[in-house]
């Protein structure tokens, strides 16, 4: 029997639920196993999440671009999700700083092998007027899924000590059997969709003039927007143990969630710049108050904050790149979001890890702080210049 079309987006919310409950954790502990345990600079902490990110939103563009030459696309997302459980065995295999670092990376890079081919496929899949549907299901199941992670080692006692070799490896064992699981539910339960008729098309890295300016800053505003790592050390340093933080980020992805379905809903109707102006100020005000707290609960108030930034932006910045696109150009549009995004990430926990050696940690989240309130003031000018277009839909 033939797996009705509305059905593969749940299936693959659920697979997408069991990744990032495994994911998250390690995720979270990674950090202070490094710092705290291997002894390792911030500067090398701040190069591996840099390589990571970077990873993943590069090869977004690519995987989904050859995707599209395919006959079906669950062969790019069996790949993306089996190389992310081979990469955490790595973390039962050895504790040196170099394979932690590695495992991080390649954990990344099956992401970004994944993402935009499973996104196509739930696209692909959706009943005709219901892709809005289809992906807020695995949207939700995905912010679920971290939140269930998070609350399952809190639940069997993880972190109860100090950061050490032994409570990270129990958490590498609560992640990789939820890992395994998601890949063995993706093989056999997520049906293999077969593309309607596979296009070959040139690849243009050339960026549309309508976003240029958009782009530049989101550049700046992406050399100020460094890797979570470096909150989860300053948290340690504001007193938390491993069993608060992992609390704190279990509240923060909850404030995440709840925030970004009506604000993707309300720009539709007050327009983009407003919610992404107030997201922006949210991260500088919130990196500031983290950066000045002197005790748990200043930096716990400052983090959930924080939450409230990627709920205000995490939809609205590509609504917005999808207003200033032209139809045809969309495709080569995202594709150089990606690429902008990715070039910012490689840079920016770099020079917070080096900021943060040199400086210390609360000295270098202020300098992100003040790069933040430029891109805000950058971003807020551009619009008025551009006041000409339509309120609801654009800016």
């Amino acid at each position: 029997m033939r797996l009705r079309p509305v059905n593969l987006p749940l299936r693959l919310g659920w697979v997408a639920f069991l990744n990032d409950a495994s994911g998250e954790v390690l995720a979270r502990v990674l950090p202070l196993m490094l710092l705290g345990v291997s002894g390792v600079h911030p500067a090398f902490v701040g190069t591996v999440e840099g390589l990571a990110d970077s990873a993943a939103i590069l090869l977004k563009g690519v995987s989904g671009w050859l995707s599209d030459q395919a006959e079906s696309r669950k062969g790019f997302v069996v790949a993306g999700y089996g190389l992310s459980v081979g990469a955490r065995i790595l973390y039962l295999v050895g504790l040196a700083p170099v394979l932690l670092g590695t495992a991080r990376v390649l954990d990344r890079v099956g992401k970004g092998l994944r993402g935009a081919p499973r996104d196509a496929m739930v696209a692909d899949a959706a009943a005709q007027g219901q892709a809005g549907r289809a992906f807020g299901i695995t949207r939700f199941l995905d912010t679920l899924g971290a939140m269930t992670g998070l609350a399952l080692v809190l639940m069997l006692g993880v972190g109860q000590g100090p950061m050490d070799a032994q409570t990270f490896r129990r958490c590498a064992w609560i992640a990789v059997p939820l890992g395994l699981a998601a890949l063995l539910l993706l093989v056999l339960a997520v049906p293999r969709v077969p593309r309607a008729k596979p296009v070959a098309r040139r690849l243009d890295w050339r960026i549309p003039r309508e976003i240029r300016g958009y782009l530049l800053l989101v550049l700046i505003f992406g050399l100020a927007n460094s890797s979570d790592a470096f909150l989860v050390l300053r948290a340690r340093e504001a007193g938390f143990s491993v069993r608060g933080i992992l609390a704190l980020f279990l509240a923060f992805n909850a404030l995440g969630a709840l925030c970004a379905l009506p604000a993707g809903r309300l720009s539709d109707r007050l327009g983009r710049v407003p919610f992404l102006a107030a997201g922006w100020g949210v991260y500088a005000a919130a990196y500031a108050a983290m950066a000045l707290a002197h005790g748990p609960w200043a930096f716990g108030g400052a983090l959930l904050g924080y939450g409230a930034f990627y709920g205000l932006t995490e939809g609205v910045e590509k609504a917005l790149l999808a207003d200033l696109l032209p139809a045809e150009a969309r495709g080569t549009g995202f594709g150089a979001f990606q690429t902008v995004t990715a070039l910012a990430t490689l840079v920016a926990s770099p020079m917070m890890g080096l900021a943060a050696g040199w400086l210390g940690l609360a000295k270098a989240m202020l300098l992100a702080s003040g790069l933040a309130l430029i891109a805000l003031v950058g971003l807020l000018a551009w619009a008025a210049a551009r006041r000409g277009l339509p309120r609801t839909g654009g800016l």
